[in-house]
């Protein structure tokens, strides 16, 4: 409709793209998530790329649980790195274990900066597969797509080769905010900052100080800018992809968020995820006042 503010932004992109938005009462009411409103076609399969990293994390995690991976315990050696030296399961989730973000190999010291590291979640692949003889795309369908009732497979990277529609982002975002199949403690580790404060990059928006991270989320904290909206709490935590994706949580508005485009992620993503992320907090303020 051309009175829906969320439609007139997302008009502006011109390729396809799909959004949706939510709300929910508490993380520790795994059924309080209500869709707010989607936007686009919720059925088009659209790349991930790096919003994979949630998935991958969740799965590792959950290996983590299950007693079949140790969180703290460092490894002495990687798959494909010939420098020894010991790295953690938690280091490579957080992506401070100093490898380069493609290379296996490592360029800064450990714990010194966080490097956004692809090569660090496909080694967490590996690991998974080698330490228990499964492949990583059956742990991902078994430990987080089957009891979410979405049936598309992990192919490619677990750094960023997963594929899947708006509703089945969705479906994975409610329990990005209220989980059902994580412990608490595993959760937090998730959804907040590891508490390092360290500095590094985040892809296209530059240097921070304190480039929080939890254990597969990235956490807004202070960042500026930031593809998240300006007024978001420092809690906020998600993902976005360099396919033009996205998903964010704000715990204290009790809101979340996904998007997905046809496109890569550019100026234009740059511009219009401020004007998209504002609107849809005005949606969900009028929602609430109805």
């Amino acid at each position: 409709m051309a009175s829906d503010p969320v439609a007139t932004v997302l008009r502006q992109f011109p390729f396809p793209v799909s959004c949706a938005l939510f709300s929910f009462v508490s993380a520790s009411l795994p059924q309080s998530c209500h869709l707010l409103g989607t936007w686009g076609d919720q059925d088009k399969v659209y790349p991930w790329m790096s919003v994979t990293k949630l998935v991958t994390s969740r799965t590792i995690l959950g290996a983590v649980e299950n007693g079949v991976l140790d969180l703290d315990q460092p490894f002495s050696h990687l798959p494909g790195v010939s420098e020894p030296r010991p790295v953690s399961v938690a280091d490579l989730l957080a992506h401070r274990s100093g490898l380069d973000y493609e290379k296996r190999e490592f360029t800064r010291a450990t714990h010194s900066r966080r490097v956004y590291s692809n090569s660090g979640y496909e080694i967490l692949g590996e690991l998974l597969s080698q330490r228990s003889g499964v492949p990583f795309a059956t742990w991902v369908a078994e430990m987080v797509f089957s009891p979410l009732g979405i049936k598309r497979k992990m192919r490619g990277s677990p750094a960023w080769g997963m594929h899947g529609s708006l509703r089945e982002l969705l479906a994975f975002a409610f329990e990005a905010a209220c989980p059902r199949f994580l412990s608490r403690e595993l959760f937090a580790a998730w959804s907040r900052s590891d508490g390092m404060a360290l500095p590094g990059v985040v892809p296209g928006y530059g240097f921070h100080r304190d480039n929080a991270w939890g254990l597969g989320c990235e956490i807004r904290a202070a960042k500026d800018p930031h593809w998240t909206l300006p007024d978001s709490s420092p809690d906020t935590y998600g993902h976005f992809g360099q396919s033009g994706s996205f998903l964010w949580v704000d715990p204290a508005a009790h809101l979340g968020a996904v998007f997905l485009g046809q496109e890569p992620f550019g100026a234009l993503h740059k511009r219009l995820w401020v004007q998209l992320n504002r609107v849809l907090r005005e949606v969900a303020e009028t929602a609430q006042e109805a």
